[in-house]
């Protein structure tokens, strides 16, 4: 699962991956913003901050780590 967080008062765009934990070793752009537990995020400000090659590679990722998963969420609370 991904999605785009805008938040008050900062100046990006959180580009969020739900499983983000899991490839996070391989995509070291992905932050773990406010001690998340699995949730990982992009940061951009502009959209030249993009490497579109590496994010078009993060989402093909992604899109077999959700197809993969029954739940939306990998770790009990």
């Amino acid at each position: 699962m991904r999605y785009l967080n805008v938040l008050k008062g900062k100046d990006y765009v959180d580009v969020v991956f739900v499983h983000g934990i899991v490839f996070e070793k391989e995509f070291p752009i992905l932050r773990n913003d406010n001690n998340r537990k699995q949730v990982r995020s992009i940061q951009l400000r502009t959209i030249e901050d993009l490497d579109e090659l590496l994010f078009v590679k993060l989402l093909k990722v992604a899109a077999i780590q959700t197809k993969k998963n029954k739940r939306a969420w990998l770790l009990d609370s």
